[in-house]
């Protein structure tokens, strides 16, 4: 009898492995391209704020701004290539419903919308490209949304950009910010899975940023940049890094950030007058927190309050230090010596369910 089941299995292992080499060959054998290109413009009178709103089922979003003088508001180039098997021989129809165009009113709207891959097609590669190019003498309020695939974003020196939301179900999101560049509306970023990232020079958020990933990592650089709102990001499962180097605030901020798996590393260099004072907390349920700080400023002062249920609250000096240091292994206030008499301070909660926090620190008082 258990000779009989092995032999029945070993029949049928057979069966499932020939019927799979020979599906694959038939694939390969009918192996095919699509592709499909075309361009959209919209050249219309500029209003003073014009809205574009970009939603794509598959694919990458790439915002830029042109770099010659140009008559349209907006140009978008749709580029498609789609490899598989059974793709040969057909028609846009067959992969997409409709492409979504509206330009004779607000918000200047594009959409690509996906079937669902049905008979016998089988793409294995989407490379879908969605190319949207600016002027840079407009002020744009932008939505950009793809369910698979990256939003990207390119602002050169010296523009103004109004409210910017961008969001991927499946994708990174990346925004780069030149010089001068002015967020005078709200930006946020937002992925389920995939990463986010923002880099920004001499950059004004008027009313700061919100950016959340579900699974992926969260990356804010800020160099001379200078906020008008509150910083807040969370990563479900990943980890947090923010650099802040030479920042200027408008009023009091909040900085608020939380990842449940993961680190967060903090890097702040304040060697100018700030401005306004920072409060908040940056908590992990699971992972480490390294915050690395230094002052070089008598108006400046500095408080983190420290706390882990599994590991170790640590302080370790830079240079001239400047900090003191009360409490136990596990729970710990570091506190500038000028904290009190500072002009704008810095208050941060450190916290962590399962992690070490560790500070390091450097802080100019008047008595040094």
């Amino acid at each position: 009898m258990i000779r009989s089941t092995k032999i029945v299995l070993i029949i049928a292992a057979v069966i499932v492995v020939s019927g799979a080499s020979i599906f694959g060959i038939i694939v390969a054998v009918n192996w095919g391209r699509f592709e499909y290109s075309d361009t959209y413009y919209y050249q219309g009178a500029p209003p003073p704020i014009e809205s574009l709103s970009l939603n794509s089922d598959i694919g990458a979003i790439n915002i830029k701004y042109n770099t010659t003088p140009t008559n349209y508001i907006v140009k978008i180039d749709l580029d498609i290539r789609i490899e598989g098997g059974f793709v040969a021989g057909k028609s846009f129809s067959d992969f997409f419903e409709n492409i979504i165009w509206v330009n004779d009113s607000s918000p200047i709207t594009f959409g690509l919308d996906k079937k669902p891959t049905t008979g016998f097609i089988f793409p294995l590669i989407y490379n879908i490209i969605i190319n949207v190019t600016l002027r840079t003498d407009i002020i744009y309020d932008t939505t950009a949304f793809t369910s698979t695939g990256a939003v990207n974003m390119d602002v050169p020196d010296n523009i103004i950009v109004n409210n910017t939301i961008l969001g991927t179900s499946t994708g990174s999101i990346h925004i780069n910010a030149a010089e001068n560049t002015t967020f005078q509306g709200n930006l946020g970023m937002t992925t389920s899975t995939g990463s986010v990232a923002l880099y920004a020079k001499q950059t004004n958020f008027t009313h700061g940023l919100t950016a959340f990933t579900s699974t992926g990592s969260l990356v804010l650089n800020f160099k001379d940049c200078i906020i008008g709102d509150n910083l807040i990001g969370t990563a479900s499962t990943g980890s947090i890094t923010i650099n802040s180097y030479n920042m200027e605030y408008i009023k009091d901020s909040l900085w608020d950030f939380e990842t449940s798996t993961g680190s967060i590393d903090i890097n702040v260099y304040q060697c100018i007058e700030m401005g306004a004072n920072i409060t908040g907390s940056l908590e992990s349920s699971t992972g480490s927190i390294d915050l690395y700080y230094i002052d070089n400023l008598d108006s400046v002062g500095a408080k983190f309050t420290g706390s882990t249920s599994t590991g170790a609250v640590t302080y370790s000096s830079i240079g001239t230090g400047g900090f003191n240091v009360i409490g136990s292994l596990t729970s710990k206030t570091i506190t500038s010596i000028n904290y009190d008499i500072a002009l704008y301070t810095y208050t941060l909660s450190l916290s962590t369910s399962t992690g070490s926090v560790d500070v390091a620190g450097q802080s100019s008082h008047p008595y040094f």
